[in-house]
């Protein structure tokens, strides 16, 4: 049950939460959607509803109308200006890894702009610290935001040029910077605050750390694993062996006495004793028995009877010759 939550979690199958508002940070039917918009306690990514305020030119932009040369100079100036000036600020309370602003013109999206700190806790500082100011005199709307991977936000057909909805798209289109001018961004973060670089070295060495222990457990449980899986393998063995072993000698110790049996049986009878048993086990292939009575000689009462005869007999053939 709970492994079938997961899997349609936040996707279209999830008749719950809003698929939309999971990936994207915002959905166009906003309080009015049918489905849940939970939004987290606490994210590395913190949303700024419609701060950016676009001209009508960049407008224009957005929804593929022609727009001269000098237009798009001035409208790029603008926007540079803009993101600028909203990085620094905002790399005053913790290390950024991304910052990106919504070039889309639905009423959900126009605006947007999105920072992804490094750590949940830079997050939450740059949200207490933000709390009731405003930008270009307007109140800032900010809120935690559940997207924390934007490749699944952005519109795909935009990045290919393929786009048919403009700004009307519901996925993220997002406007265009410079790597360049992004690198230098960076760049001045960090010398400005040279902090972050020693808490990411800190951080990427305690995963490290982390990463060679859950190694060394891995390795520790494979190597334990393998040797109960082989005494359990040698002592089945030993239990077969031993299993043999006594099924054989027992059958040996019951061989040895119906052996016995049969040759008592020969001595005091001189008449093989053959069971149903032997019968059955042998069948036609019966071995002959080896008779071999104990008899005495000069005592046994049979043989005197039997030499007593032999001389009469002796004594009646010499009186017919004579």
């Amino acid at each position: 049950m709970a492994g079938g939550l997961e899997r349609v979690y936040g996707t279209e199958e999830d008749k719950v939460n809003c698929s939309f508002y999971i990936k994207i940070g915002a959905c166009r039917y906003e309080n009015k959607c049918q489905r849940i918009h939970s939004i987290p306690p606490i994210s590395q990514t913190i949303l700024f509803k419609h701060m950016y305020q676009n001209s009508a030119m960049e407008v224009a932009i957005a929804t593929g109308n022609p727009v001269s040369q000098q237009g798009i100079e001035e409208a790029l100036e603008k926007f540079e200006n803009f993101y600028e000036d909203v990085f620094i600020k905002l790399a005053e309370f913790g290390e950024i890894e991304d910052l990106i602003v919504c070039e889309n013109i639905g009423d959900h999206l126009v605006g947007n702009v999105y920072v992804k700190f490094t750590s949940e806790d830079f997050a939450e500082t740059c949200f207490n610290q933000l709390q009731n100011l405003s930008y270009e005199n307007r109140p800032l709307q900010m809120e935690y935001s559940p997207v924390l991977d934007f490749s699944s936000a952005k519109c795909k057909q935009y990045i290919e040029g393929t786009c048919q909805r403009g700004g009307a798209c519901n996925y993220l289109h997002l406007k265009k910077i410079s790597t360049k001018f992004k690198k230098s961004l960076f760049k001045q973060m960090y010398e400005e605050h040279p902090e972050y670089r020693e808490i990411k070295k800190k951080s990427e060495s305690k995963r490290q750390v982390q990463s060679q222990f859950h190694i060394q457990i891995y390795i520790r449980y494979i190597i334990s694993y393998k040797n109960k899986k082989k005494k359990k393998e040698n002592k089945e063995k030993e239990k077969k062996s031993k299993k043999k072993k006594d099924s054989s000698q027992s059958g040996s110790r019951q061989n040895s006495k119906e052996r016995q049996k049969m040759i008592d049986d020969w001595n005091e009878t001189g008449i093989q004793n053959v069971s149903q048993a032997q019968k059955l086990q042998y069948g036609n292939n019966m071995p002959a028995p080896v008779y071999t009575p104990r008899v005495n000689l000069k005592t046994s009462p049979e043989l005197m009877q039997l030499q007593i005869q032999l001389n009469a007999l002796k004594v009646q053939l010499a009186a017919l010759k004579g």
